[in-house]
C-alpha cells in the first residue's frame, strides 16, 4: 500500500468524484442525505475515492440494475459517519466474517479479485477509522440488501492540538 497523503479536503468532492466514476443505470435511484453539510477534514483523498468508488461499484452490481443507493453523511467536530447503503440482493450471513480476507469474493470467476474490501478495510484503519458491513440476503428476514458503514476521525492524531511528535536517533 502506498504512503498516505493525509490533508485538509472536502468529502463531498470524495464523494463526489467517487459517484462521477460511475454512469447513470436508469433503474438505479441514489439518495444523498446530509452530504453538502460536511465541511473539511484531514483524509487522505486518492485512497478514500478509490475505497468509495469500489463500495459504489459493489453496490451496483448487487442491486443488479434497480434498486435504491442511499448515502447519508453525518458526524459531530471529531468524527464523520459515511453510510452506503443499498437495496440489492444483500450478503449470506455465513459469508459476513469472510468480508475483509483478502481473496475471498461473492463473484463469479473473472469478475473480482477479492481485494476491494480488505484494501478498503486496510485504509479506513491507515484513516484511525472503522468500517463495519451489516447485510440480509434473506427476504424471509426482511428486506434484502446491505449497509457499509465507516467512521473516521476528522483530525489526524498528528494533526490533533497538544499533540507531539517525539523523534529519536540512535546511533
Amino acid at each position: 500500500m502506498s504512503q498516505m497523503k493525509f490533508r485538509k479536503t472536502s468529502l463531498q468532492k470524495i464523494l463526489d468524484e467517487s459517484l462521477s466514476r460511475f454512469s447513470e443505470t436508469p433503474g438505479v435511484q441514489i439518495v444523498l442525505k446530509n452530504v453538502s453539510d460536511v465541511d473539511e477534514a484531514w483524509l487522505d483523498h486518492d485512497s478514500l475515492t478509490s475505497v468509495f468508488s469500489d463500495l459504489l461499484k459493489n453496490a451496483f452490481e448487487a442491486m443488479n440494475g434497480s434498486g435504491v443507493l442511499t448515502l447519508t453523511v453525518g458526524g459531530d467536530d471529531r468524527r464523520i459517519c459515511i453510510t452506503f447503503s443499498d437495496t440489492g440482493r444483500g450478503i449470506k450471513e455465513e459469508e459476513l466474517p469472510m468480508l475483509f480476507t483478502p481473496f475471498f469474493t461473492t463473484k463469479k470467476v473473472g469478475e473480482g479479485t477479492g481485494l476491494g474490501l480488505p484494501v478498503a478495510y486496510a485504509t479506513i484503519k491507515e484513516h484511525q477509522g472503522d468500517i463495519t458491513i451489516e447485510s440480509n440476503a434473506d427476504p424471509d428476514k426482511g428486506p434484502t440488501g446491505t449497509t457499509v458503514k465507516i467512521v473516521l476521525p476528522r483530525r489526524q492524531a498528528f494533526q490533533e492540538k497538544g499533540s507531539k511528535i517525539i523523534l529519536h536517533e540512535e546511533d
